[in-house]
C-alpha cells in the first residue's frame, strides 16, 4: 500500500509533456549560452582609444588603442563620441582620459591605464635591470605539501562540483516543500481526510506521500543535475578551455545520491507532519517553520570554503545536517571510511525516529479542522510513542 501511495504521488508530478519541454527549453538555454559569446564577439566592437604621443601602446582585451601625434589631438577630441570612444594623453606626469559621458567599461579601462602609466614611470627611473624586476613582481614562496597537490582543474572543477550540489539541494528542499505544503493543505480543506482514512492508515499514507515526492524531487535534482553537467561542458568547448568531469569515485558519486536522497526523505518527513496541523495556510504563521530545513544547507554553505576544518566535519557527521554536509565535504577533500560509516548509521537512525515522530503528528494534525493544535500538543505528540493504525 505505501508503495501504491509513493507511485501516485510520484506520477502526480511527473508529467511527460512538462518534462520534454523543460528540458527542451534549457538545452535551448544551454545552445543560446554556448554561442552567446560567439555572437557577443560579432556584435560588439571594440572602443577606439587615441592615445597622444605614446610609443608603447596599452592592452586590453576589448579596447583598440592607436598612437596620435600632439598636433592631431585638437580634431581628435572633436570626434569623441563619433570616431573616437576615448582620448588618453599625459599633461604633467598625469594621466588624463577625455569621454564624452560616463559609462560602465570606463571603468575597466581606468585600471588598465592606471597599471600601464605606473610601468612606465618605472621604466623610466634610473634603475637597474635587477632592481625593475624586484619592483614589479611580487616575491615567490616555495610551497610545500606533504600530500599529492590536486591539479588546478581538478580544484576548479570541485568548486564547480560544490556550487552545484549546493543549487540542487535547494531545488530539491524547496521542490519538497511546495508539493507536501499544497497537496496536504489542499487535501485537509476539501475534506478528503475521511475517505482516504477509511481506505488506508495515517502511517501509509504520509509514508507513502513522502517516498513519492522524496523521489521525484530526486529525480528532478538528476535531470537538472545533468543538463547543469551538459552546458558547462558546451561552455567548456566553446571558450576552448579543458573540458569538465566529475572529481569523484563511483563510491564518492554513489555516496552523494545516498545521502541526498536519505536527506530529502528526512526533511519531507518534517514538512509532511508539520503541513498536516496548518489549518488554514492564508493565515497560519506557522507556515514560516517549514523553512528550517534550509538551515542545514546555510550552514554547509559557510562551511564548505574549510571542507577539512573541524566545524565541517561536524556538519558532515551530525544527522541533521549530514545529508548536505557529507555530499559538500566529499566535493572538496578526502572522507575516512569510519566518519562516512557513522554519519550515514546516525543519519539512518534520526530518520527512523523522525518518521515514527512525524507520523504520529501527522495522524493527529490531519484530523484537526477549524483549529490548530498547540506546540505542546505537538511536542508531546511527536516525542511520545502512541500507536497509529
Amino acid at each position: 500500500m505505501i508503495w501504491t501511495i509513493a507511485l501516485f504521488e510520484f506520477k502526480r508530478y511527473f508529467k511527460w509533456k512538462q518534462e520534454i519541454i523543460s528540458i527542451a527549453l534549457l538545452l535551448l538555454g544551454v545552445g543560446f549560452s554556448s554561442l552567446w559569446p560567439v555572437i557577443k564577439g560579432v556584435i560588439d566592437k571594440d572602443y577606439q582609444v587615441a592615445v597622444v604621443g605614446a610609443t608603447q601602446m596599452p592592452s586590453l582585451s576589448g579596447f583598440q588603442f592607436s598612437q596620435i601625434s600632439p598636433e592631431t589631438q585638437a580634431s581628435v577630441a572633436k570626434q569623441i563620441g563619433e570616431n573616437w570612444h576615448a582620448l588618453v594623453s599625459i599633461e604633467g606626469g598625469k594621466l588624463r582620459l577625455t569621454v564624452k559621458e560616463k559609462a560602465s567599461w570606463q571603468t575597466k579601462l581606468k585600471a588598465s591605464l592606471q597599471e600601464w602609466q605606473q610601468k612606465r614611470e618605472i621604466a623610466s627611473l634610473p634603475l637597474t635591470a635587477e632592481q625593475r624586476l624586484q619592483i614589479t613582481q611580487l616575491p615567490e614562496i616555495d610551497f610545500v605539501t606533504l600530500k599529492p597537490e590536486k591539479n588546478n582543474q581538478d580544484e576548479k572543477d570541485r568548486v564547480l562540483l560544490s556550487a552545484g550540489l549546493l543549487v540542487l539541494l535547494s531545488l530539491g528542499v524547496f521542490s519538497g516543500f511546495g508539493f507536501l505544503f499544497a497537496g496536504i493543505t489542499s487535501e485537509k480543506q476539501n475534506r478528503v481526510t475521511e475517505q482516504l482514512l477509511t481506505l488506508i492508515t495515517p502511517a501509509q499514507w504520509i509514508q507513502g506521500k513522502i517516498l513519492g515526492i522524496s523521489l521525484f524531487c530526486l529525480k528532478t535534482m538528476l535531470s537538472y543535475g545533468l543538463l547543469f553537467f551538459v552546458f558547462v561542458q558546451g561552455v567548456a568547448v566553446v571558450n576552448g578551455k579543458a573540458a569538465a568531469h566529475l572529481p569523484l569515485s563511483l563510491f564518492e558519486i554513489f555516496s552523494v545520491i545516498l545521502f541526498i536522497g536519505l536527506g530529502l526523505v528526512l526533511v519531507n518527513s518534517f514538512m509532511a507532519a508539520f503541513a498536516a496541523t496548518i489549518d488554514d495556510p492564508n493565515h497560519s504563521s506557522r507556515s514560516i517553520v517549514m523553512f528550517l530545513p534550509v538551515i542545514p544547507i546555510f550552514l554547509s554553505f559557510n562551511a564548505v570554503d574549510n571542507a577539512e576544518g573541524m566545524l565541517m566535519q561536524v556538519l558532515s557527521i551530525f544527522p541533521l545536517t549530514s545529508f548536505a554536509g557529507m555530499p559538500l565535504r566529499m566535493a572538496h577533500t578526502i572522507v575516512p571510511i569510519w566518519q562516512w560509516a557513522v554519519s550515514l548509521v546516525l543519519l539512518l537512525g534520526c530518520l527512523w525516529w523522525l518518521s515514527a515522530g512525524a507520523t504520529r503528528v501527522f495522524a493527529m494534525g490531519i484530523r484537526m479542522y477549524g483549529k490548530e493544535p498547540s506546540w505542546k500538543q505537538l511536542l508531546e505528540t511527536f516525542l511520545f510513542p502512541v500507536k497509529i493504525h
